[in-house]
């Protein structure tokens, strides 16, 4: 089967653990050039050492700020010379709660980590992508978008503005042959729960990082001709438990 990804420069944020370093393992395997971001060095450089030899490369840097994503773009082009993808799997919980009991601190939190950077990541990447006439943004939401539970509110506005952004930068990037993908996961076995203070093993049952990421590794694995707008993956489980959407 032929990947399309083959040669590709792809930034993967978030690729420490969970969706990331899922996906970052993937595309790699696929014959993607890639380029893992997150927090720290030393857990990106543990996941380069599962990675085949070469074509990848390790950026420690913050997706909220400004200068991160232009230590991110700099790298890359030094590296690459080129940015074809950017999977922005980075964001996080913060903390799950009631909306009375969340403080201003926490607010920001939550919208810098799951939406102003990535307003801040397709800033950063669009106007290399926009020389070489492509360009390709997955950007992950959630499935909270699309159902409603409590104390999940905060989070899920968030990750609603990440669906609304991306619906747009499908319009802008689209003249130029850009284009953009949201990918709405349900809960999954990742340090979530953990980062987000929330009771332990809640999930045992839902699927892991890695088999949400297959669907991640799929909507950026398409020919250029096609685009997958947005998607949807939950686990069996979840759906028993919480969901009724049939």
């Amino acid at each position: 089967m032929k990947h399309y990804v083959r040669g590709k420069v792809v930034i993967v944020t978030g690729a420490s653990s969970g969706f990331g370093a899922a996906t970052a393992k993937m595309l790699h395997e696929m014959g993607a050039q890639t380029v893992l971001v997150g927090r720290h060095k030393k857990t990106l450089d543990a996941v380069g050492k599962t990675l085949k030899e070469g074509n990848w490369l390790a950026v420690p840097a913050d997706c909220t700020r400004t200068e991160g994503w232009n230590k991110i773009v700099a790298a890359t082009l030094r590296a690459f010379r080129k940015i074809d993808v950017l999977v922005n799997c980075h964001g996080g919980g913060v903390q799950i709660d009631d909306v009375e009991k969340l403080s201003d601190d926490v607010f920001q939190a939550v919208l810098d980590l799951n939406l102003t950077s990535c307003m801040k990541g397709a800033r950063a990447v669009i106007p290399e992508m926009r020389k070489n006439g492509f360009g390709h943004i997955v950007n992950i939401s959630s499935c909270c978008v699309q159902y409603a539970w409590a104390s999940w509110a905060v989070y899920t506005a968030a990750k609603a503005g990440v669906a609304g952004l991306t619906r747009c930068l499908q319009k802008e990037m689209e003249p130029w042959g850009g284009k953009a993908t949201c990918v709405f996961p349900g809960a999954a076995r990742t340090r979530f729960s953990e980062n987000a203070h929330m009771e332990p093993n809640w999930n045992d049952a839902y699927p892991t990082g890695e088999e949400i990421a297959r669907t991640i590794v799929h909507c950026v694995d398409v020919p250029p001709s096609c685009v997958i707008d947005e998607v949807s993956i939950l686990g069996v489980q979840q759906v028993r438990d919480v969901l009724n959407p049939f």
